[in-house]
């Protein structure tokens, strides 16, 4: 029968015996299979009608494990029967079971610290939780109803605990630990604030536990075992290990390292001991690190000695062996200095760009002189000697404050190049180190690797900077010139000001002048208005009284010429000549009134008067005209009005009379900064060269001035038989 089967119907006739014996004939399946036959024997007859009420409740580890975490918020129901695996949490009673599916941890009542014990077969009941990381079941009740087998664990890599998949399950992994320690007293488990430690719980609290690490190829792992262990007996030692898997998230529960936690009683298996003394193995160059080897031994402890060059204690030591440099992390705080001879004792790793040693030891064998750094000549130089104690001269260039510190930019050869130096203690700048100085700094040459690089073969970085040990390191040779940022910057800001100074001299004196201009313009405004004023006045005197008598003495010489019987008479004769006379002076005197008075403008824009002026000398005479204005019109300064028009009218004026057109056009351009007229005529035309002589009016020569008045550009084209065409441009802006 299918084991689903068994564990569908735990109450059919089968014995501890066959449930084992088809567990292990199904070996493939471990451990899921072996706990499976284990726990059923423990199950008790459920009573009729229990699995119809249990539908809602979840009643294995695999369905709380799939849960979301907005599912697991709702606190559903949860009915466990497993495996008790180990406790993990004291404060919260943190524990894990395993049951056929998978393995699962809860949180129960505090009191239950050190109860149980693993193999103990736990019925638990209680509601779901989200947790920080995966789901997990917040325990109500715990009840022990047996014992049973430990199932066996899951064999994996170091590298497969990074998946995140395997929180709270027992697992088996192998490796080289890298180092071994108690824990201190700030990680050891205490019982909560008011907890009443019970004497058969009391060795839980007060348990020596022990912290360490696993590595395997660039893989590590933190180990926590309830156990104290002696360290010597198991750093560089190759060791199996049976644990429960935990993860450490973020409050965003995203994954960030893995945890083993080997519960008490479970033992560590050596698989292949730790050299008795490291110190006792031969020593190596610092050259030889890492250099192939077929056996692949890069996994385990070398011995190097060397001369220390700088030392931060508990974090880096750096030594120099056989003129190559070596960073060295240890967490010894036995304090070294610069010359001290040193034996380490330390698990090669890769650096930046040459090797380091990790989780090294150290012991003080001597003292030497204080190593010389080596001088660079080229950054060739600088790959040679990475973690070494290097000098170089430069100029400063600036500085500016890092996390750790303060970094200095140095120009070497051309070169940018970066100088940190910690502030910590009395690790101040000094109040010398001027951009542009030349300087000579020493310290540890550190290589800087690009993001990328060849596939195979050499890697050769192009950049390094150095790390400073002390104020010390930085030599001031020479002072920077005088034409540094400090003065410069002072002088650059006065003549700023002084600039500016100027510039807002030069805007005042421009705005008095506008204001000047403006008055002109407005006094100019007023006098032009108070003279056309005066004009029209006069031409409406003129109007009203001479005028009017000439027309009055036109007409009665007329009538006195109707009173001639014979018209041959002399006296006929005089009164027709008198008569001619009166008509000639009403013309000028008409004349005259139509140039003093422009009263066309008065009610009426410039293109509207030039085309009332172009109706009213073409009515009649058979020419026919067009007007066309281009452009937005608007009205102009008077005075400007009043010489366009003037000017318009004598060109209108001259192509009706003389020019004997039968088609004239007119045509007006405004712009934003130009004016344009055009008089264009299809008549008999005239040498412009030689223009007949005007007879009345302003003639060209008066077209011309008032042209020059505007400071336009006037144009008459015009040939015998070709027509004339007469432009005038005026320039707006200057209005």
């Amino acid at each position: 029968m299918p084991l689903a089967c068994c564990l569908a119907q735990p109450s059919q006739a089968y014995s501890e015996f066959q449930l084992k014996m088809f567990a292990c004939s199904h070996s493939g399946r471990g451990f899921s299979l072996w706990l499976a036959a284990s726990v059923l024997t423990l199950q008790p007859e459920r009573a009729p009608g229990a699995d119809l009420a249990a539908q809602s409740i979840l009643t294995n580890a695999a369905q709380v494990r799939a849960l979301s975490p907005q599912e697991a918020s709702r606190r559903l129901p949860v009915r466990l029967r497993g495996v008790f695996m180990g406790q993990t949490s004291a404060a919260e009673m943190g524990f894990v079971i395993a049951d056929p599916t998978e393995g699962i941890y809860l949180q129960g009542p505090p009191s239950l610290a050190g109860e149980f014990e693993r193999g103990d077969v736990l019925e638990v009941e209680g509601a779901t939780d989200p947790g920080g990381f995966a789901p997990f079941v917040r325990a109500d009740t715990v009840r022990k109803v047996g014992r049973a087998a430990i199932p066996p664990p899951r064999r994996v890599e170091l590298g497969d605990l990074t998946d995140g998949g395997l929180d709270a399950q027992w697992v088996e992994v192998s490796g080289v630990v890298r180092s071994c320690e108690p824990m201190s007293e700030n990680e050891r488990p205490t019982p909560p604030p008011g907890t009443v430690v019970a004497s058969n719980t009391a060795a839980f609290w007060n348990e020596r536990n022990t912290k360490m690490t696993l590595a395997s190829g660039s893989d590590r792992l933190a180990v926590q075992v309830n156990e104290p262990l002696v360290p010597r007996d198991y750093v560089d030692a190759v060791v199996r290990l049976r644990g429960i898997c935990f993860s450490q998230h973020n409050t965003s529960r995203q994954f960030l390292n893995p945890l083993l936690l080997v519960p008490r009683g479970v033992e560590l298996t050596v698989e292949k001991p730790p050299p008795g003394n490291p110190f006792a193995m031969p020593v190596r160059p610092v050259s030889s690190l890492l250099e192939f080897d077929r056996r692949g031994n890069f996994g385990h402890r070398v011995h190097v000695r060397g001369v220390v060059i700088h030392h931060r204690p508990g974090e880096f030591l750096w030594l120099r062996d056989g003129g190559r440099g070596l960073r060295v992390q240890s967490a010894q705080s036995q304090a070294l200095h610069a010359g001290d001879e040193v034996e380490v004792a330390g698990f090669p790793g890769r650096g930046p760009y040459t090797p380091v040693l990790e989780d090294a030891v150290y012991r003080k064998v001597g003292a030497l002189r204080m190593p010389a750094p080596a001088v660079l000549a080229d950054t060739m130089g600088a790959l040679k000697h990475d973690a070494d104690l290097v000098e170089l001269e430069a100029t400063l260039v600036g500085e500016r404050p890092t996390q750790e510190g303060l970094a200095l930019m140095l120009d070497w050869k051309g070169r940018r190049v970066e100088a940190s130096l910690g502030t910590d203690g009395d690790s101040s700048p000094s109040a010398n180190w001027l951009p542009g100085s030349r300087v000579r700094v020493a310290g540890i040459c550190c290589v800087l690797m690009a993001k990328s690089g060849p596939v195979s073969g050499i890697w050769e970085p192009q950049t390094f900077q150095i790390l400073m040990r002390g104020p010390e390191d930085l030599t001031v040779m020479t002072g920077p010139s005088w034409w540094t940022r400090q003065h410069v910057m002072p002088l650059l800001g006065m003549v700023a000001a002084v600039s500016l100074l100027a510039v807002a001299v030069v805007m005042w004196v421009a705005r008095q002048r506008l204001r000047e201009q403006d008055n002109r313009r407005a006094m100019a405004e007023a006098e032009f208005a108070a003279i056309l004023s005066e004009r029209n006045r006069l031409a409406r005197e003129i109007h009203d009284t001479l005028a009017q008598g000439l027309v009055a003495t036109s007409v009665q010489l007329r009538l006195a010429k109707k009173q001639c019987s014979d018209p041959t008479t002399a006296v006929a004769q005089c009164i027709d000549a008198a008569q001619q006379l009166v008509r000639g002076s009403l013309e000028e005197a008409r004349n005259s009134i139509w140039n003093m008075r422009a009263h066309v403008l008065e009610n009426n824009d410039l293109a509207g008067a030039l085309e009332g002026i172009l109706k009213q000398l073409s009515d009649g005479s058979g020419v026919q005209t067009t007007f066309e204005v281009t452009g937005k019109a608007r009205r102009l300064a008077p005075v400007v009005e009043n010489n366009l028009l003037r000017l318009g009218q004598e060109a209108i004026t001259n192509a009706t009379k003389h020019s004997r057109a039968k088609r004239i056009a007119v045509i007006l351009d405004f712009t934003e900064r130009q004016f344009c007229l055009a008089v264009r005529d299809d008549g008999q035309g005239f040498n412009a060269a030689a223009p007949p002589p005007g007879d009345g009016g302003f003639g060209l020569v008066g077209m011309r001035e008032r042209a020059a008045q505007l400071k336009g550009e006037l144009s008459i084209h015009s040939a015998p038989g070709q027509g004339t065409e007469v432009s005038l441009r005026v320039p707006l802006s200057s209005e």
